[in-house]
């Protein structure tokens, strides 16, 4: 008897860990009068052999569902059958029973299959109704009518696109690692556009899978509170993470990184891991700073004149200002595609808070730690550099503070020093 199954192998020895579920191929076989229950999947891909004389239970509560459980002494390890095929399930478990009952039981001459696929490990059963969900290979449109889904996880697939009306579920935990993205992602993350993700996403881990830049639409995301982006090439970290102020846990290991942005500095952190990255750089930054790659690269006899650059702005870069401001999520293309770059280059003026762009900024680094309760870093790194930008003209940053916030002393000191 044959049946083909989803199996968890539990070790009893070792309670608390969990067996993952296998595509299996699961059978009975007879060698020299004895009963055996033969196993194979890509744990065991030569067929593992579990002798029925050493079964010590049998579980079919939840047989009318495709699911039994078979438990043995020898060794001590209990099979979780779970199947789509339920009449195969039924009738593997009506011959077991006849075995352990000492009925005299015919085997039939079924092989094993040459190979069992990796794939497809967990079995899809797209029931509506469930809470924890996991991919494989790609996604499937049936999970958008999973309307109380709060984990997702959509790990090594192929994922052209993630549809917009995911937005729409109550999703707290999500994980796209490992994945493989798309070349143009001008749409990619528009499920970033809805409100309901917003307010309920909680975890985001986007490991490998070659993010050279965070998409800005994370900012939206205002109650995140692990934010993980490992093993990319990110090679900065732009200034509007600052704006995820619920941010505790930050895993940033394996990347590119030269510096932290100066509005991470006042957070504490329960864990940041900032190890494998590239903080050991000389100290001239300038090589390696994007900010200021940015205004290297543009025309500098463009760059506004003192007088001009406080006075008239140009309207994209005011634009861009109230987009910040009002930080209400939106779909990147339901604004001008050139506005796109500067939310990497756009960041707060240590000094009046307001949004600085590079043009009409002061850049400076200081050096630390960040604060965290659990930090992983490497263990040359005593401190790290953290980019800073300030208006560069201390007039019009008093001029624009709100509400007398900073009060005048403090603010000609800071700029004594800074400048």
């Amino acid at each position: 008897m044959l049946v083909r199954c989803s199996l968890t192998i539990q070790d009893l020895n070792s309670p608390q860990s969990k067996g993952r579920p296998l595509k299996s191929c699961v059978m009975t076989k007879k060698v020299n009068d004895k009963y055996y229950v033969c196993v194979k999947n890509s744990m065991y891909p030569n067929i593992k052999f579990f002798n029925l004389a050493m079964l010590k239970n049998l579980y079919n509560k939840f047989i009318s569902e495709g699911k039994m459980g078979l438990e043995f002494k020898d060794p001590k390890q209990i099979l979780l059958i779970d199947s789509q095929h339920k009449s195969e399930v039924l009738m593997f478990y009506t011959h077991i029973k006849a075995i352990v009952d000492g009925k005299n039981v015919k085997i039939s001459t079924h092989q094993m299959p040459k190979t069992v696929s990796i794939k497809k490990a967990v079995i899809n059963r797209f029931d509506p109704m469930t809470t924890n969900f996991i991919a494989v290979d790609h996604f499937d449109n049936r999970v958008l009518n999973m309307r109380l889904l709060s984990k997702l996880v959509l790990e090594k697939c192929d994922l052209p696109t993630i549809p917009v009306e995911i937005g729409h579920l109550p999703i707290k935990y999500l994980s796209i690692s490992g994945s493989k993205l798309p070349t143009n992602q001008d749409t990619f993350w528009n499920w970033t556009s809805i409100t309901k993700i917003c307010d309920t996403l909680t975890i985001l881990k986007i490991d490998a899978i070659g993010l050279k830049k965070l998409p800005f639409e994370i900012m939206f995301l205002k109650n995140l509170q692990t934010l993980s982006a490992t093993n990319n090439s990110l090679s900065y970290l732009p200034q509007f993470i600052g704006e995820l102020k619920k941010l505790k846990n930050l895993f940033l290991y394996d990347n590119l990184l030269v510096y932290f942005p100066h509005c991470l500095s006042s957070k504490t952190f329960n864990e940041v891991d900032l190890s494998d990255n590239l903080f050991n750089l000389p100290r001239s930054q300038s090589k390696y700073d994007h900010l200021l790659q940015y205004l290297a690269a543009v025309d500098t006899n463009k760059i506004l004149t003192e007088d001009f650059e406080f006075t008239v702005k140009p309207l994209s870069h005011l634009a861009l200002y109230n987009l910040m401001d009002n930080c209400l999520p939106f779909k990147r293309q339901d604004i001008p595609r050139t506005l796109w770059m500067y939310f990497n280059l756009v960041g707060r003026c240590i000094v009046c808070m307001r949004w600085i762009l590079p043009y009409y900024s002061k850049i400076d680094y200081t050096h630390s730690l960040p604060e965290a309760i659990y930090l992983i870093k490497d263990q040359r790194n005593i401190s790290i550099p953290w980019q800073s930008m300030s208006c560069s003209s201390p007039n019009n940053c008093m001029r624009q503070i709100p509400n007398g916030a900073i009060h005048y002393e403090y603010f000609t000191r800071y700029y004594f020093i800074l400048f």
